[in-house]
């Protein structure tokens, strides 16, 4: 498991790694027109209305902020799930193929190290495809170059992979090269693999439901246009300090289920994917010797 190990003051100034850019525009607008109504207040008008505290209550916000939260977190940790599924599977499967895949000679030794290779390229696969990307130069190095090149052109690269995968252990069961029962439980992790990328898929397609961010977003709007009016007679000229920080903190929230609603992408919140590509492919490397 890995762990932040900074401060709680480095991680405090941390601006890369937080919400700040992409909300410092809007609080900023968000104060310029609170000062523009401590402004109005100042000179005498009479825009204090501490009445309309009730029109927006802040229950029903802070509980849709935290619904809206809570389901880009739910998919977070869905993903973050699958891609061990994926991680886990792959290792099972290319340490059975090197174990019990029996070869007679240099030429079915080197096709059974290219396919044990081959299921390190699985992960890369799908990290590419969901980031609707090609082939990489680390799997080029990996996989034969009419494989790489065959990949290169293929609509849907993880598929392909476990199609020639398929095809291989298909080839090795019918010349007696792999035991009935390991054959099975070969084909059926092939098929788990593949239902972890189509999960993915939908969790890459499925964005949250549009009216609901629309409709959240317009009440944020709505509320930051009252709540300066609400704050305006007791605070005066702290209005804008205080309208800022409730923007930081709402907007920031809101932020936070938004960044994190893909974890397949590049943001530093998002799944450490490259890493963890590289992670099982030395790791497959390892099952066979490095060879």
């Amino acid at each position: 498991m890995q762990t932040d190990d900074r401060t709680w003051l480095k991680l405090i100034f941390n601006i890369r790694g937080s919400v700040i850019p992409g909300i410092a525009k809007e609080v900023l607008v968000v104060i310029i027109f609170a000062t523009l109504v401590a402004f109005a207040d100042a000179q005498g008008l009479p825009v204090a209305q501490e009445n309309l505290s009730g029109i927006i209550p802040e229950l029903v916000l802070g509980l849709l902020l935290v619904f809206r939260t809570d389901e880009a977190y739910g998919r977070f940790w869905d993903g973050s799930g699958i891609i061990s599924d994926i991680v886990d599977l792959s290792r099972s499967l290319a340490r059975s193929i090197w174990v019990y895949v029996d070869t007679e000679d240099e030429a079915a030794h080197q096709e059974k190290l290219n396919h044990t290779l081959m299921v390190g390229m699985f992960l890369p696969a799908v990290k590419q495809h969901l980031r609707g990307e090609r082939l990489d130069d680390s799997m080029k190095e990996t996989l034969l170059p009419e494989q790489a090149e065959a990949l290169a052109k293929a609509p849907n690269m993880p598929m392909c992979i476990t199609q020639w995968l398929s095809a291989y252990l298909n080839k090795m069961h019918g010349q007696n090269k792999i035991p009935a029962p390991m054959f099975t439980q070969l084909s059926d992790i092939l098929d788990r693999l593949t239902l972890s990328m189509g999960s993915c898929e939908r969790i890459l397609t499925t964005p949250m439901p549009r009216p609901y961010a629309i409709h959240l977003k317009h009440l944020l709007l709505l509320y930051f246009v009252l709540v300066p009016f609400k704050l305006v007679g007791e605070l005066h000229w702290i209005t804008p300090i205080a309208v800022g920080v409730i923007a930081f903190a709402l907007l920031g929230i809101e932020e936070v289920g938004r960044e994190i609603e893909n974890p397949f992408g590049y943001d530093d919140d998002d799944l450490p994917l490259d890493q963890q590509s590289l992670e099982l492919l030395a790791d497959v490397k390892q099952i066979v010797g490095d060879r």
